[in-house]
């Protein structure tokens, strides 16, 4: 057809009948010019505050201060979401969870996924002549048409969702720390809480399961070893190419790749941080020796810190929430506090992104997709609206001007899933429901309705310690602004084409290599 392609081609069945995948990359016909390239890295779980560009208290994060001095830092950048499967979802279609559907997180035993009728942007990349890849954590559903290779990754290699969902031979740090899977041919143990003992952790590269249990001590090393793999196959294939990394850095448990020698202090998160640091940079690295001027490189997080796991929980920096710790429990993952969505963001690409720059534009992960597409000479998907915007102009250094209002959906705390709960309207932040999320005490903040919403003005409290007073001028000035975005983005949700999420589950979707075996255990790299 004269096209360029690419093939997976699935070879060789092994004696428990699972398959082998085989990569072909393949030219045909002209290449696609001067389109760029695209590397977007998530972290998990990482804290606003984890970022040393970000906050002077973190030294550990040595490669991603160095892309920052070389690139654009975003001090106002916003996940869509603040806890894993939501995030993500909007990161691939630019359309928050209630657009979307996915308002909460999948389940090992989930039977959906993303809505397939919801376009990601790995499918549209894909048909703009795009090689497309994914390394990591994808959270978007496993089970059949729902899996990575089937949403417009031509090649994937990781795992189906958070790596505290099954149980490892390598289980790292945890709070509280879960067991090691059972041996094989051991009888199984007692759960313990938000332990996972009867199913081993699995390990895909396209649609087989390579590992189970993954060794997660090794398990940043292969992401890195692959990545560098499909940037080199993918150079030198003359096509412009999509890699998505979603690390299981900073998410518990932490891996313990080394022992520490003190294992109960911060020691093993600023270890992770390290190691999380060190694979980021091989990446780059490998950006910089084969498409340094042709590749833009964004880096961000998915959300907040997990204040209920301590010590093993990342820094928010100063977006503390301090309104709501003074009640009591978490104002961070799963909230819509600042600590809970406001993350780490850089972007990189030398000659085009202006190196050493702080952006204060209000941003969002939702803006990754129209921003993606623009700079790769693609088009929006047709009927459906998109919550995020164009942030080219912002990244290439023409403008400061980002989202004038963003919307926090309630991502486990109190009140309905996907609900929006908190209104960004320029430098003010309103809440409308408080409370909900665990913090490291195990206390649960209060549920509290706000008929009159906590209004903080965050250029003069960043921490959202305390909200303006309701009978002030300025108090009264915001308040039928933010009423009335509100009612814009309800009514326009209302109007959309929404998608609908089966989240119903079935233990027999669990992934497992070999059921004949405790915990599912096989091995075959």
């Amino acid at each position: 057809m004269g096209s360029i392609f690419l093939k997976v081609l699935l070879v060789g069945v092994s004696f428990s009948g699972l398959l082998y995948p085989l990569v072909n990359f393949c030219i045909s016909g002209k290449t696609a010019g001067q389109r760029p390239n695209i590397v977007i890295i998530l972290a998990d779980d990482m804290g606003w505050g984890d970022l040393g560009a970000n906050w002077a208290e973190t030294k550990d994060t040595a490669n991603l201060d160095k892309m920052a001095s070389e690139g654009m830092r975003f001090v106002d950048f916003h996940a869509a979401a603040s806890t894993c499967s939501p995030s993500r979802a909007s990161l691939l279609t630019g359309r928050l969870g209630l657009r979307n559907g996915v308002t909460h997180n999948f389940a090992v035993t989930s039977l959906g996924g993303l809505p397939l009728n919801e376009s990601t942007l790995a499918e549209v990349l894909q048909q703009a002549g795009y090689v497309t890849g994914m390394i990591g954590k994808w959270h978007l559903g496993h089970h059949g048409s729902y899996h990575p290779n089937f949403r417009g990754f031509d090649y994937y290699f990781g795992i189906p969702y958070s790596h505290d969902m099954g149980c490892t031979d390598t289980p790292g740090y945890n709070h509280p720390p879960c067991p090691a899977c059972p041996p094989g041919g051991g009888p199984l143990r007692k759960h313990k809480r938000d332990c996972y003992m009867d199913v081993a952790l699995p390990l895909y590269e396209n649609l087989c399961i390579v590992e189970q249990p993954v060794n997660l001590s090794s398990l940043a090393g292969k992401y890195a070893e692959k990545a560098v793999q499909f940037i080199q196959q993918a150079s030198a294939s003359r096509r412009p190419f999509l890699l998505y990394v979603a690390l299981a850095h900073m998410h518990v448990p932490i891996s313990a790749t080394q022992p520490l020698p003190n294992p109960r202090g911060q020691r093993p998160y600023q270890a992770g941080l390290r190691e999380m640091d060190n694979l980021v940079g091989q990446i780059k690295d490998k950006v910089d020796s084969t498409a340094k001027e042709h590749t833009f490189f964004w880096f961000t997080g998915d959300n907040g810190p997990w204040a209920q796991k301590c010590e093993l929980a990342g820094s928010v920096g100063p977006f503390t929430g301090l309104w709501q710790t003074r009640q009591g429990g978490s104002s961070a993952k799963q909230t819509t506090w600042e600590g809970g969505h406001r993350v780490p963001a850089l972007a990189y690409w030398p000659g085009r992104v202006p190196a050493n720059v702080t952006s204060t534009a209000l941003l969002s992960v939702l803006d990754i997709f129209p921003t993606v597409v623009a700079l790769a000479g693609a088009s929006l998907p047709q009927g459906r609206h998109f919550d995020g915007l164009d942030a080219s102009n912002v990244l290439l250094g023409r403008s400061q001007m980002g989202h004038r209002v963003l919307f926090h959906p309630n991502s486990g705390a109190a009140g309905e899933y996907g609900a929006l709960q908190a209104v960004r309207l320029e430098q003010y932040k309103a809440f409308f429901i408080t409370g909900g999320a665990e913090a490291c005490d195990g206390n649960i903040g209060p549920e509290q309705r706000h008929d009159l919403p906590l209004i903080f003005n965050l250029e003069e409290d960043a921490a959202e310690g305390v909200p303006l007073q309701t009978a002030s001028a300025e108090y009264q000035a915001v308040l039928p602004q933010v009423r009335k975005v509100l009612t814009d983005i309800l009514q326009d949700v209302a109007n959309d084409n929404i998608s609908q999420v089966d989240y119903t589950q079935d233990p027999a979707v669990t992934p497992c290599c070999n059921p004949y075996h405790i915990a599912c255990r096989c091995q075959t790299v």
